[in-house]
């Protein structure tokens, strides 16, 4: 059974996030949604004050670089983090207070690739973004191992980077975290269990516009894309998690029935009654087991 704190926050994200991100009958550009997303997100989160931040130019956006204020420790690893937004949209102070968190509670840097957004910049810009400011990680820091987080469409993009690596030989991240991550783009999932979803955040009308936005008519079987349908042998292990309410808890479970199946490394825990991205709402006692099984996994997976 979920917690109290669970049950209010899906009620109030049925309100709230849903109709915002649905087109609905205000038809509202996704620029202006975008802005909407921004203005609550700095209204409702301040900056972390055990944070600091600075950034790096890269050939279509920047790389943002995240430390730990006042730590007395050295970075055990580089934490490569691709937030989510629907590939349309971004919210820099919550994901910083997760991001934070993990940084502290595992010693680790963060880098974060400000990557060009939907409908402006479709696919592949964002995975480009994403696969450029990885390069200039791994050419900046070279000692550090590398731990490489995404949720959502961030989880999309992650997934996409792990393939791109393996494709190009560039060196490997020790691991990957993938949260509530958007793998099928293609739509290969079974229509009537995604249609029976109870999701408090998004409508079947809301991923479609927002996939849309993305591909721009572009083929979203390339795994690029839709990186459900890629090659993941020889890739680091991975840990997913969903909630059962999500429109997307079929990408988390295919992928870690076909990496399974290909004899590879994946961990899925997937937590009753949670909606998307839960483990990034720090309210929720689920989040607080969710980051802890987190933490375990990024510090069992970097060397002693």
């Amino acid at each position: 059974m979920s917690s109290w704190q669970a049950n209010i926050l899906n009620l109030i994200l049925s309100y709230v996030a849903k109709p915002s991100i649905s087109r609905g009958k205000s038809k509202v550009p996704i620029s202006e949604v975008r802005k909407r997303m921004l203005n609550l997100d700095q209204r409702w989160k301040s900056w972390p004050k055990d944070l600091t931040s600075d950034g790096l130019e890269l050939s279509n956006c920047r790389m943002l670089i995240y430390k730990r204020k006042g730590a007395t420790n050295p970075p055990k690893a580089a934490l490569f983090y691709v937030r989510g937004g629907g590939f349309c949209f971004k919210t820099p102070n919550s994901h910083a207070h997760f991001i934070t968190d993990v940084m502290h509670k595992c010693d680790l840097d963060a880098f974060i690739p400000d990557y060009r957004l939907a409908p402006e910049h479709p696919f592949p810009a964002s995975i480009d973004d994403v696969l450029e400011a990885y390069k200039k990680l791994t050419q900046l820091h070279p000692e550090l191992p590398i731990i490489v987080m995404g949720d959502s469409a961030g989880g999309n993009l992650s997934a996409s980077l792990l393939l791109d690596i393996k494709r190009l030989g560039l060196t490997q991240p020790k691991a990957c975290v993938l949260i509530s991550p958007a793998l099928d783009l293609a739509l290969l999932g079974d229509a009537e269990e995604t249609l029976a979803s109870e999701d408090p955040f998004f409508t079947v009308e809301s991923l479609f516009r927002l996939r849309s936005a993305y591909l721009d008519g572009q083929n979203p079987m390339n795994e690029r894309a839709s990186p459900i349908v890629g090659d993941f042998n020889g890739t680091p292990p991975i840990m997913v998690f969903a909630g059962t309410k999500e429109l997307l808890l079929q990408d988390s479970v295919r992928l870690v029935n076909k990496i399974e199946h290909e004899g590879g490394q994946i961990i899925g825990h997937f937590y009753p009654d949670m909606p998307h991205v839960f483990p990034l709402f720090e309210v929720l006692p689920e989040a607080a087991r969710a980051r802890k099984q987190i933490y375990r996994f990024i510090k069992e997976s970097l060397p002693v």
